[in-house]
């Protein structure tokens, strides 16, 4: 393990096309994840490195990327980074995605405060008998505050349940017909095991999303890809006025 030395309390996630917000950041040191965890990212749009700075003038970690259980990875492997962020005294967690849109009332370029999440179809990354109270997963006080600068900003948003789903492939007709009935409001690849594991660890949790696609339409990850870049600077924006107020 690297002598890894910080001073933050808050860590941001940075998912598909949430890295526009690293142009506001003043970089102090940043690190290969495959110096730290051995592991590359082998995803487009997902850089690999953790990044210590400044943002809103406020310290902060920063996951430029993560690396995700569908690329090989055991749900406990994939959340090393989050046990990492604990060990470095963070206290506060903001997790950033990209999703596809199950409820008929989302649109593309919405953004989502997580509620809740559905953890049925995840592979749980806590091993033994470390049971965690998921009654609350996402902090209440981090959700409304969340709302206010988002309304102040005049951004489009909901309030909503995230699905998990393993991936790589997207989801089948009859899957987002299956994850809406439960009550799914967006379905992603990841979020579900670092929340998870962020709870266990007693960290607060802010859990952020973009609708990229709309999950009922044809896409792929190109498009995606595209959404976000598009929506970039709001992202950017959003994360910056949010950082200030921790």
């Amino acid at each position: 393990m690297l002598n890894i030395k910080v001073n933050a309390k808050t860590a941001l996630i940075l998912g598909s096309g949430w890295d526009k917000v690293l142009t506001q950041v003043k970089v102090i040191k940043s690190w290969d994840y495959s110096r730290i965890f051995s592991v590359k990212s082998t995803v487009p749009g997902h850089e690999g490195k953790l990044i210590y700075g400044t943002l809103a003038q406020k310290p902060v970690l920063i996951m430029s990327g993560r690396f995700h259980i569908y690329e090989g990875h055991s749900a406990f492997k994939a959340t090393e980074p989050i046990r990492l962020l604990k060990e470095l005294g963070i206290t506060t967690l903001v997790t950033t995605a990209a999703v596809g849109g199950l409820n008929p009332k989302y649109q593309v370029g919405d953004f989502v405060i997580l509620s809740d999440m559905i953890t049925l179809f995840c592979q749980s990354p806590l091993i033994g008998p470390q049971f965690a109270d998921l009654s609350q997963a996402f902090d209440p006080g981090l959700q409304n505050l969340t709302a206010k600068v988002i309304s102040g900003l005049n951004l489009p948003f909901q309030k909503g349940v995230y699905a998990y789903a393993h991936g790589p492939h997207y989801e089948t007709p009859a899957d987002k017909m299956a994850l809406r009935h439960l009550g799914a409001d967006i379905v992603g690849m990841s979020t579900v095991p670092e929340t998870t594991m962020a709870k266990y660890l007693g960290l607060k949790v802010l859990g952020l999303a973009l609708v990229t696609n709309l999950a009922f339409v044809k896409h792929d990850h190109r498009e995606v890809l595209a959404q976000s870049e598009k929506a970039g600077a709001k992202m950017s924006l959003l994360l910056e006025k949010i950082v200030s107020l921790l």
